[in-house]
C-alpha cells in the first residue's frame, strides 16, 4: 500500500511532546478550545461552567486512555493554552497546533502526520466520558493484524473512535454520518482497501453534544458503576448542590 505524504507547515509540536516511536500506538485527544467550549448547552450552562464541563469531560477521557493496558501514550492535540495546562497536570503529551489555523480533522490530519512513525494511532474526542479502560482495550482488540481502521460508532452515525494503523492509513472525516464515511474510506484505500471493523460498545456510543445529551447523562450516571465517569459525575454533582436543582 502506498503511504501519502503530506506537506505541513512547521508546527511546534517537536518542542513539546516526545517524538514518536515505532511500534507505539498513541491515543490523540483533540481538543477544540477550552474556555469556550460546548456552545450548543449555552442555554443551560454559562461559560463558566460549560469549561467546568469540558475539563471533567477531558479528565476522564484521560484517565481510562492512559489506564488502558493496549495504550503506550496519551496526547492532547489543540492550539489552545488551557489544553497545553490541561496536558501538563493529567501527565500526557501536548501536540501544539498554535500556528496551525486548523478545524478538527485537519487538526486530526496534522496528529497523523506528527505521529507516521507510531504503529497506530487512537483518535478519541474529548466528551466520550463514559468510556473505560476496558472499553478502550476491547475496542483496539477489534482491529486484525496488519493495517486496519477500527470505528467505535456514536448513536447517532458520527465517530467517537477512530483506530488507523498505520496512522495516516485513511483521511480523517468526523461529522455527520462519518461511521460509514469511514468504512468507505477504507474499502477504497490503496489497491484493494484496508480491513474494517466497527467496535459497538455501549460507552464508546455517548457523546455529549447537546442539552437533551446532558440531561440523558445526568439522569443515567447513577445507575452506572461509580467507576465510569468520576469527574464527570463529580462535576454534576457539584452543580446541583450549587443551584439547588439538576439540570
Amino acid at each position: 500500500m502506498s503511504r501519502r505524504r503530506w506537506r505541513w507547515p512547521e508546527g511546534r509540536w517537536r518542542r513539546h511532546s516526545m517524538s514518536p516511536d515505532a511500534g507505539e500506538l498513541v491515543a490523540v485527544v483533540p481538543v477544540r478550545g477550552l474556555p469556550a467550549g460546548k456552545r450548543r448547552l449555552a442555554a443551560l450552562l454559562d461559560v463558566d461552567e460549560r469549561n467546568g464541563l469540558v475539563r471533567a469531560m477531558l479528565d476522564d477521557v484521560v484517565a481510562a486512555l492512559v489506564a488502558a493496558g493496549s495504550i503506550d501514550r496519551v496526547m492532547i492535540a489543540s492550539r489552545d493554552a488551557a489544553a497545553r495546562d490541561e496536558a501538563g497536570r493529567l501527565g500526557v503529551d501536548f501536540l501544539d497546533q498554535t500556528e496551525l489555523k486548523l478545524g478538527y480533522n485537519r487538526a486530526v490530519e496534522f496528529a497523523q502526520y506528527a505521529l507516521e512513525a507510531s504503529e497506530a494511532i487512537l483518535i478519541v474526542p474529548a466528551d466520550v466520558p463514559l468510556i473505560t479502560p476496558n472499553a478502550v482495550d476491547l475496542m483496539v482488540s477489534t482491529a486484525p493484524d496488519g493495517p486496519a481502521v477500527v470505528v467505535a460508532p456514536a448513536h447517532d452515525g458520527g465517530t467517537n473512535g477512530l483506530f488507523l494503523r498505520p496512522p495516516d492509513v485513511i483521511k480523517p472525516q468526523f461529522g455527520p454520518s462519518s461511521a460509514r464515511a469511514h468504512q468507505q474510506s477504507a474499502a477504497s484505500a490503496g489497491e484493494a482497501g484496508v480491513p474494517f471493523r466497527e467496535a459497538r460498545i455501549d460507552v464508546w456510543a455517548f457523546d455529549l453534544d447537546t442539552p437533551a445529551d446532558l440531561r440523558w447523562l445526568q439522569e443515567t450516571l447513577p445507575q452506572l458503576p461509580e467507576g465510569i465517569a468520576p469527574n464527570t459525575r463529580r462535576w454534576l454533582a457539584a452543580r446541583e448542590a450549587r443551584t439547588g436543582a439538576p439540570i
